[in-house]
Formats: C-alpha cells, sequence, structure tokens
C-alpha cells in the first residue's frame, strides 16, 4: 500500500512540474433586479472530480477565480438571506476565459448541489436517490448548534436525544436500528472502532457544528459507496473549506438549562487562493440542565487547509476533534410489579415529579401509579470521550478527462465510563472505570475517467485497520477480587469499489451505478487478567462482503417532473466487540462475542417522484422506501455454546421496514420560505427483544410531522418558526423479572422559535443579535424513559466580518 502512495506521489510531482494552462472565471452576483450582491459567496465544484473554489463577491458584487483547470462544472451561488442562485453547469475551455453572471432567484426554490448521492458533484435535479441538504444558511436561520439539532427536521429520520444539549443521542433512518446509519466527515466514515457496532452513535451527541459548510442526509442504501454502516442512510458533513476574501465569526450565547456556548472561526484564501484555510474552536458548558440533574462540558475544534502547487492539484490536511466531559444518570427503571398491567404493552406513566425530586436526593419515596422512574442524578457517573478525526488528501487533475485522488484518514476514539458508590438504584460499592479506546486508519485512492461527455467512470481501492482495546479497573480494596483486565484485538479490511455516472437524452436521464467488494483480515487478539475462554478458538475471517445499487431518475421538462428509483443490496461487518467483546466483573472474564460472525445483509429499494410547480416556486416529493434485513447480528441467550457463554452475540434473522416519506417546500413570496414533511413508517424486529414480542420496532414512530417557516419580516429581521410531531412509540429500555417489558410512550410536540436582528456596522462587519425559544408549549415528554426539557430560551450575538 505504501508503495502505492509513493508512486501517486512520484506521478503527481512529475506532472506537477509541466506547465499547465489555465483560465480566468469571472462574474457578478445580481439580484431579482440586476443590482449588485455584496458578500455572497460562490462555490464552483468539477462535476468529475472533488475540485472545489471558493470566491466572496465583493461591494460591486463582482467575483473572480483565477487559475481554473478545463473541464465541466457546477457554479451555485449563496447569501446571508433567503434568495440563492441555483447550481448551473458551466464548461470552462482550454485557453478561454469565461465571464458568468449569477442572479439570485427572486421565486422559486434553488437546486443545490450534492456529493454525498454519487461522491462526485450532482445537482439536486440530477440525483436519482433521495436527498436532503441542510446548508449553514437553514442552520443559522434555526440557530441550531449541534449536528443532531440540524437534521432532526428531516423526513425519514428519527433523532433521539435522551436529555438536554449534549445528552446521548441516536439517529435511526427508515425504521431501522442506530448502527446502520453512516456518518461521515468530508466523505470519509467516521466510526468508533471500540464502540458494539462499530458506528458513529457513541459520538453523535458531541458533535457541535463548527464551520460546517453543508450537511447531506442520503435516504437509502450507501454501502457501495461508503461500505459497513451505510445500510439505511448516509449523513455527510461538510466542512467548509475557505477560499476567498478573508472572513469569519465571533460568537456568544447563553440561558435556560445553564446554557453557555462560545465560538469563534475564521477562513480566507491567500494569493489567489493558491493556500486556502479555515479554522474554528468552540466551547459548551451546560451547568445544571434538564430538573438541575445534568452537567456537560465540550471542547471542539476544526482545521483545514488546501495548498495548490498547480492549478490542477492540490494537498490538503483536515483535523476535527472534540472532547466531551458529560455527567450520566441512572438508567429510567421500572416501577416494582405490583405497579404494572399484565397487558403486553405497558402505558408509560412517570413518578410523579415531586417523588422524582426525593428520588434524586436519596429520599424514601412513593410510587403512587407510575409505571417507571425517569433517569434520577448519578453525582460520580461520567464518561468522559475524546475523538480526533485527521485526513490527509492528494488531488490532481491530470487532463480534462482523467484525475485521481488519494486520502488518508486516522480516527481516534477514548472513551471512559467512570462511576462510584453514589446515586440511586444499584451502583457499584467502590469507584470503577472501563475504557473503550479505538483507532480507525483508512487509506483510499480513487480514481475518474470522463469516458464521454455523458460518461464518467469512478473506480478505487481502500484499505483499513481496525484497533480495539478495552481495559477494566476497578478500586476494590481486596486484592484478589479487584479488577484488572483488558482485551484487545485488530482487524484489516481491503475493498474495490466502482461507480459509473451515465446522462443522456440532453441530461433528462440519469443512471448511477456503484459495486463494492470488501474482503477481511484479523489478527490473533489478546486478552489479560481473566481466564482466556476463547483459548483454542479459529479466528478466521468473516465472509466477503459483495454490494451494488442502481439509481435512475428521468426529468420531464414539460411537467417540471423527476422520477426517480434506487435499489441494492448493502452489508455492516461485525465489529470486533461482536467478534471478541468481553465482560469483566469481580476479576471474572466473561465472553460475550463470537468469532464466527458472518456480516449483516440488507436488500433495500425505494422510488419517488418530485414535482415543480408554478415556476418552481413550489416543490412536493414523495418516497416509497422498502428495506429487509435478511441477517443481522443481535444479542441472545445460549445453551450449550463452545465459549461457555450464557449470552451473546450470534447471527440471526433481522426485520422488515416499509413507509411512505413525503415532503414539500414553497416559495410564495421572495421574504418567506415553507418546508413541511409526513413519514409514515412501519417497522417490524423478526426476532424481539422485549416479553411478549414487539407490536413494531423500538423507538420509531410510526407517524412523523415537521414544518419549518421563515419570514424575512425586514431587511434585518428574520423569524422562523418549526416544529415537530410524532405519533406515540414503543421502547423496549426496561428490565422487568426476566427481560425487558414494552412501553409506550407519548410522541413529542415540539415547537421552536429563532429570532434575529442584524446590524450592518459596515460593507464587510455586521452584528447579529438572536435568541431561540424551544418547545413553546411546555410539553413535558421522555425520550426511553429519559426527561427531556421543557420551555427554555438562549440569547446571544455573533459579530461576523
Amino acid at each position: 500500500m505504501f508503495r502505492v502512495l509513493t508512486f501517486s506521489f512520484l506521478t503527481a510531482l512529475c506532472v506537477c512540474a509541466q506547465p499547465s494552462r489555465t483560465q480566468t472565471l469571472s462574474g457578478r452576483v445580481l439580484d431579482p433586479s440586476a443590482a449588485a450582491v455584496p458578500g455572497a459567496t460562490v462555490r464552483l465544484y468539477n462535476r468529475d472530480s472533488s475540485f472545489l473554489r471558493t470566491a466572496v463577491a465583493d461591494g460591486q458584487g463582482s467575483f473572480r477565480m483565477e487559475e481554473v483547470p478545463a473541464g465541466e462544472f457546477l457554479l451555485e451561488g449563496r447569501t446571508g438571506g433567503l434568495d440563492q442562485a441555483s447550481a448551473v453547469n458551466i464548461t470552462v475551455e482550454p485557453g478561454k476565459d469565461l465571464a458568468v453572471d449569477l442572479k439570485l432567484e427572486i421565486r422559486g426554490l434553488a437546486s443545490r448541489v450534492l456529493v454525498t448521492a454519487t461522491a462526485n458533484p450532482v445537482s439536486t435535479s440530477e440525483s436519482g436517490k433521495a436527498m436532503d441538504v441542510v446548508d449553514s444558511g437553514e442552520m443559522a436561520r434555526r440557530q441550531v448548534i449541534t449536528f443532531s439539532e440540524a437534521i432532526k427536521l428531516t423526513a425519514g429520520l428519527r433523532v433521539q436525544q435522551l436529555g438536554g444539549p449534549g445528552s446521548f443521542t441516536r439517529i435511526l433512518t427508515r425504521g431501522l436500528r442506530a448502527a446502520d446509519t453512516g456518518v461521515l466527515i468530508d466523505g470519509m466514515r467516521l466510526r468508533d472502532a471500540a464502540s458494539v457496532q462499530g458506528d458513529a452513535t457513541a459520538f453523535l451527541g458531541d458533535l457541535q457544528l463548527i464551520g460546517t459548510d453543508r450537511i447531506e442526509v442520503l435516504r437509502g442504501l450507501g454501502s457501495s459507496l461508503y461500505g459497513t454502516n451505510a445500510t439505511a442512510g448516509v449523513i455527510n458533513l461538510v466542512t467548509d473549506q475557505g477560499g476567498g476574501a478573508l472572513r469569519g465569526e465571533v460568537t456568544g450565547e447563553g440561558g435556560g438549562l445553564g446554557l453557555f456556548r462560545g465560538m469563534a472561526r475564521v477562513a480566507g484564501g491567500l494569493k489567489h487562493d493558491k493556500f486556502q484555510y479555515s479554522a474554528g474552536l468552540a466551547e459548551l458548558n451546560v451547568n445544571g440542565g434538564i430538573d438541575g440533574i445534568e452537567n456537560v462540558r465540550n471542547t471542539s475544534g476544526m482545521g483545514y487547509a488546501l495548498w495548490r502547487p498547480s492549478a490542477n492539484t492540490s494537498l490538503s490536511g483536515r483535523v476535527w476533534g472534540t472532547s466531551a466531559n458529560v455527567g450520566i444518570n441512572s438508567t429510567p427503571q421500572a416501577a416494582p410489579a405490583a405497579n404494572l398491567p399484565s397487558s403486553t404493552v405497558i402505558p408509560a406513566i412517570p413518578l410523579a415529579a415531586d417523588q422524582a425530586r426525593l428520588a434524586d436526593q436519596g429520599k424514601p419515596f412513593s410510587w403512587g401509579n407510575a409505571t417507571f422512574a425517569p433517569n434520577l442524578y448519578d453525582p460520580d457517573s461520567r464518561r468522559v470521550g475524546l475523538v480526533v478525526s485527521s485526513l490527509l488528501s492528494w488531488n490532481q487533475q491530470v487532463s480534462p478527462r482523467f484525475n485521481y485522488r488519494v486520502n488518508y484518514q486516522a480516527v481516534n476514539s477514548d472513551r471512559d465510563n467512570r462511576n462510584g458508590p453514589a446515586g440511586s438504584g444499584y451502583q457499584s460499592p467502590y469507584n470503577s472505570s472501563s475504557i473503550f479506546a479505538g483507532r480507525l486508519d483508512t487509506i483510499q485512492a480513487r480514481a475518474d475517467w470522463v469516458l464521454a461527455k455523458w460518461n464518467v467512470l469512478s473506480a478505487g481501492y481502500e484499505w483499513e485497520r481496525e484497533f480495539y482495546e478495552n481495559p477494566s479497573t476497578d478500586q476494590n480494596p481486596d486484592p484478589v477480587q479487584r479488577v484488572d483486565a483488558k482485551a484487545s484485538a485488530t482487524q484489516r479490511s481491503h475493498s474495490a469499489f466502482f461507480t459509473d455516472q451515465i446522462r443522456m437524452l440532453g441530461e433528462r436521464l440519469q443512471v448511477n451505478l456503484s459495486g463494492r467488494f470488501q474482503g477481511f483480515q484479523l489478527s490473533q487478539p489478546v486478552f489479560t487478567g481473566g481466564t482466556p475462554l476463547y483459548q483454542g478458538a479459529t479466528f478466521a475471517a468473516p465472509p466477503n462482503a459483495y454490494t451494488g445499487d442502481v439509481a435512475v431518475s428521468y426529468f420531464v421538462p414539460a411537467s417540471s417532473t423527476k422520477l426517480r428509483a434506487h435499489a441494492g443490496n448493502g452489508f455492516r461487518s461485525p465489529t470486533l466487540y461482536e467478534r471478541l467483546g468481553s465482560s469483566f466483573y469481580f476479576g471474572a472474564f466473561s465472553p460475550l462475542g463470537d468469532p464466527r460472525l458472518r456480516p449483516e445483509r440488507t436488500v433495500s429499494s425505494d422510488f419517488g417522484v418530485d414535482q415543480y410547480f408554478a415556476n418552481s416556486k413550489y416543490r412536493v416529493s414523495a418516497s416509497y422506501f422498502y428495506t429487509r434485513l435478511q441477517e443481522v447480528i443481535g444479542y441472545a441467550g445460549l445453551v450449550n455454546d463452545p465459549y461457555g457463554r450464557y449470552g451473546g452475540y450470534v447471527n440471526m434473522g433481522g426485520g422488515l421496514a416499509r413507509g411512505v416519506e413525503v415532503s414539500g417546500e414553497a416559495r410564495p413570496y421572495r421574504s418567506l420560505t415553507l418546508s413541511s414533511s409526513y413519514t409514515y413508517t412501519n417497522a417490524d424486529e423478526r426476532k424481539s427483544g422485549v416479553i411478549g414480542g414487539s407490536l413494531r420496532s423500538i423507538r420509531v414512530f410510526p407517524q412523523m410531522f415537521t414544518a419549518v417557516a421563515t419570514q424575512q419580516v425586514s431587511k434585518r429581521t428574520q423569524v422562523t418558526l418549526s416544529f415537530l410531531g410524532a405519533s406515540d412509540y414503543i421502547s423496549g429500555s426496561f428490565f422487568v423479572g426476566s427481560g425487558n417489558r414494552p412501553y409506550q410512550f407519548d410522541g413529542p410536540r415540539k415547537l421552536d422559535l429563532a429570532v434575529s436582528y442584524t446590524l450592518p456596522l459596515s460593507e464587510r462587519t455586521s452584528l447579529r443579535f438572536f435568541t431561540r425559544a424551544e418547545n413553546l408549549t411546555n410539553q413535558r415528554y421522555f425520550e426511553d424513559g429519559f426527561r427531556t426539557p421543557g420551555i427554555w430560551a438562549t440569547g446571544g450575538l455573533k459579530l461576523s466580518f
């Protein structure tokens, strides 16, 4: 692999030394009345590679990009207001400068650029996959500060947060499990090699928005492009790559729940963007949180730099990381058996608030008619976590028809779950620590060929090394009983993949084909501090995984209708924990994993229609989706297990999820934008984890409705209302007697308000005052028994320059 990298680098240096002809792209950004728009951001995407350039319009609305290579591009304009310029196709010919004016739309919905659908830029009008984009403008209008808040109103997504800001968060896409949604940063997987299912769920509550350009949400299969943990969908966080004139912001806010957040960021470019940069730092503190029992401290940062030795080459690096110290309260618990009805599904009746306060203080309390107690205060239980993702990328356009890129990414994660004797319910008699440390090293090489104007073929190779380590210790005063144990293992995988983009019939017909092969290698694991019950086991590699999918779209210009369909198969590789995971308790070693596990297998399809009306002022989309989990990895009780397990991870039957997504956007006036979605999900588990079986998959909303309205009240004032409503749902989180009993919880009815006023200080500088109020209806609902905030609000200001 290092020979491949060395050869690629030397080849790049040779090509860089050759002179190349470049062009200049210039133009103006104009409003609907043809007046100049100062400060607008212009982005140029190469359709056939990862090339991206950014410019900021000057005081006369003019922009200029030097040393642009020849090729096919998508040009996009954005402003801080509601007007946007649609993505337009342009061709830069060798030796010819090009001038293009971008006119902002007075009415109509902008066509935006996507990269997640095919790993190369396409416009929303071309993609055959169900996708949504949450851009930086929408995030600012809603004044969200975390990754989970930004995407929670997306059709088909169920975002569950177990408490206030910074709490544990999971994402369920189209009725499937949290591990079925892949999370990317700049197109590269973000996973925790030490988590049970190898996904990003452990990090989701910690992801602050710092220098985020947009978040792209792909609903449906992504395994053939992005590998494991992408069977339900893919969410790609795209960072701001800088470029253009110097710009930045300093933000401070605080208020309800004892929340304070400060953030500073800067971006720009030097020497006609031969060097681009972007950097940011944010600090979030929650002191008290819900009912005074939550506390969070989170420090996050990102940095990006890009150097162009020539117009056709670039070397870039990106670092993103977060350090979190989160208080963890006790898990909600079922009421005594005498309080519980005999029905299969138990209605969730919380412990009265005054009694919960007594329980928080460790005083006697009365259950009354409650069927569960919410999370109670645990003063010495914490999760201390650190995750750092580093990316180094080399990109070269060898000719207008051929380019390649080589990426190296390292993801380091470290989580320390600490607990002690304080708190309600069962507690360890002494302090304990369980560390989950992981590392992922990924090398990816990819090449793109323009075989014809209507056909782009991409192919690549990916190598990944996955390391897992789990040390466990406690402070038992008896040295004989003291826990000091560790398990560690390493797994490698190699993949070959391809994607073929075909545009025909005047680009009305779009076809995308993709496929992937992935093989695995497993090193001999190491166990210390306990009886090695895996001794003598054969640690063979999991079977190879083969995936593929096809996406087709056809646009009918006469009726402004786009028809689309997407189908294929997916997989999730067994994690090191699922294969070799263990539990150490009072010096005893208990195996949970199974070295023989096979990858999970999935088949999925969806089809839909996007209809535009009234000169694109209105859009309605509808999708039907169907996903069958053919085989999954689950936890089950065992008899006569060869490793002596009483329970552990095994291959078992999966489940079925199907449903409908309906969404709409409207731009009835220049000053008003509206969006809404409705999702119906019917998801069933083939093997339920609750007593008596579950009527439907746990945690999934059978029905969900969202709505967002933004009104530009004046040139300086914006108001945004957003609403999330959902039907009752089933939770299986409470242990009763010999297993989990399903509880039925009320769904949320959550209305949020964001208001801002922008005061211009100069041509490039402004001061924005804002306030955000959440849960205006003051609904007290529970997520898997965890308390969620009633009405609360924050306020702050942002200095932009």
